[in-house]
């Protein structure tokens, strides 16, 4: 168990009123145990109080993960977890539950012992928004294996390759890096699929002058990557060419603008803008980014509705891109921490227009 962890979310339990908290999100318990625990449809929680309760609910089938706390409550097949557990409820208490937990336990907890139940809302979200040195080194790992993929990916191009085709070399790419897959489905898409900006792979064949778009993510020692680069095949329209370069000015740009003490809707404004200006706003459909750790997505997005100022160790995209439907479109992703006095970008893959073949 990560003590000082523990401590951080204590502490932001005391400064929001929260007298118990239970944890069931395996990224959070990851996060303070360095553990990843599948529990399937059985109860698995880490219960905690203001007053120094600290236990785990963890099924007796589960024996290999007895090291992960000195403090474990076992329970079999045969016992209801939801009434042990809700003798540590305190009536009347205040107690935080996770956005993940199944309302199967929940409504069940809820009927056995009456007390305040809230959402954790923002406690371990804004703790673990901010990754220590630890964390950050684990991004540079994940992403150096990520980057390595990508760069094999483009010269796999041939006359004939699908999209699924391509996008299965994925994982043995990963793997043969000791990997442990890839971060969420990844995208591989081809000519007009670029035109929609989450293009579910398919088996639509390449062709000349398509663009390729791969946005793709490693998982490595329990942390996750995340990049986009487009690329063209044996040639490039003058349009393609223009839209690509408006994205790269885009993405450089709001990039440069990282820094603590800026916002994250200005990241995203300032990207916005360039694409407004040359007359593609409407064709950029997302948020400029998400912030990324443990999970490929995680609290706070970087969009237009965030103001929250950027602090040193926050880990975050930077991904604006143009998509107009039935032609095709771009997408340039990198991954940023900011530091004390501005950021490290994760990856030196170039970023220059390139026709492949």
């Amino acid at each position: 168990m990560r003590a000082d962890r523990i401590a951080k979310i204590v502490k932001g339990m005391e400064v929001q009123g929260v007298d118990q908290m239970i944890i069931s999100d395996p990224s959070t318990i990851f996060y303070l145990t360095g553990r990843f625990v599948a529990p399937g449809f059985r109860l698995l929680v880490l219960y905690l109080d203001t007053r120094g309760g600290c236990t785990f609910f963890l099924n007796a089938l589960q024996s290999d993960y007895a090291d992960l706390h000195d403090d474990i409550c076992w329970y079999q097949d045969s016992e209801d977890p939801i009434k042990r557990l809700a003798e540590k409820i305190r009536e009347g208490a205040t107690v935080a539950i996770d956005k993940n937990w199944s309302a199967n336990f929940l409504l069940r907890l809820m009927r056995e012992k009456s007390a305040n139940y809230v959402l954790t809302g923002d406690i371990i979200d804004r703790i673990r928004m901010v990754k220590d040195e630890g964390e950050i080194q684990a991004m540079r790992e994940t992403c150096a294996i990520n980057q390595k993929v990508m760069a094999r990916m483009f010269p796999m191009l041939r006359p004939g390759l699908t999209e699924t085709e391509h996008r299965k070399e994925l994982h043995e790419l990963y793997c043969s890096y000791g990997a442990e897959g890839y971060n969420i489905t990844p995208i591989v898409a081809y000519g007009q699929s670029c035109g929609y900006a989450h293009h579910k792979s398919d088996g639509t064949v390449l062709k000349s002058g398509d663009c390729v778009l791969i946005d793709t993510g490693a998982r490595y020692h329990g942390y996750r990557s995340d990049m986009t680069r487009t690329v063209f095949y044996q040639s490039v329209s003058d349009e393609m060419r223009e839209i690509y370069q408006i994205v790269y000015e885009a993405q450089m740009t709001a990039m440069a603008a990282v820094k603590p003490g800026a916002r994250f809707c200005d990241i995203d404004r300032i990207g916005r803008e360039i694409i407004a200006k040359h007359g593609y706003g409407e064709y950029f459909t997302h948020r400029i980014g998400h912030n990324i750790g443990i999970d490929g997505h995680e609290f706070p997005d970087v969009g237009a509705a965030n103001e929250m100022e950027i602090q040193p160790g926050m880990c975050f995209s930077v991904e604006p891109g143009i998509y107009i439907p039935g032609k095709g479109g771009v997408r340039i992703e990198d991954l940023v921490v900011a530091t004390p006095t501005g950021y490290e970008c994760f990856y030196d893959y170039t970023k220059e227009l390139q026709i492949i073949g």
